[in-house]
């Protein structure tokens, strides 16, 4: 043991303090470079497993059978017949959003060029704007023939919640044969 010691104070003594600083700094170096290449390493091959397990999964959606579009998308419209129902359906989600449709104008024009009917709805509706944003919401998202086309806002007063709103929508259906 006592060899060593001599043999490392010799190397002290050869080196100087600027040596072994230098050598302590390396060492340092050194043990630092170590613990992060394990640490990426490790984190490198947890990557690669994800990577594996998501080329996995998208191999085995690219082989499953993907269901053909539809052949014409217009055709599965509801029928002219159902206008009425649909009209109902939307009178009713306006009852359960707390929106009164006392009157509306209504007026049917057929597309040229297609099989489609157009229903035109203009509503005028008094609520608060939550309210009515709930109602399109909805409407929107359970009659997917309906579209949004026109929304007037008007307000008496600017702290008055209560807002005066004109919907013009449209309903499309597929016209009889």
């Amino acid at each position: 043991m006592n060899g060593w010691l001599w043999h490392l104070l010799q190397w002290g003594r050869r080196l100087g303090p600027a040596g072994l600083v230098g050598l302590g700094l390396l060492v340092i170096a050194l043990l630092l470079q170590t613990i992060q290449v394990a640490s990426l390493q490790k984190t490198t091959r947890t990557q690669q497993i994800r990577l594996a397990a998501l080329q996995q999964a998208a191999a085995r959606r690219a082989a499953a059978p993907q269901l053909p579009p539809p052949v014409n998308p217009l055709s599965l419209l509801p029928p002219t017949g159902e206008a009425a129902q649909l009209i109902g359906e939307l009178e009713r989600l306006a009852r359960l959003h707390g929106l009164e449709l006392p009157r509306g104008q209504y007026s049917v024009s057929s597309l040229t060029g297609t099989s489609l009917q157009r229903w035109q709805l203009v509503l005028p509706v008094k609520t608060a704007y939550p309210d009515l944003h709930a109602f399109l919401a909805t409407a929107l998202e359970r009659l997917p023939n309906l579209t949004l086309d026109e929304v007037k806002l008007k307000r008496e007063r600017i702290e008055s919640a209560e807002l005066q709103a004109e919907l013009r929508m449209s309903l499309f259906v597929e016209a009889a044969p």
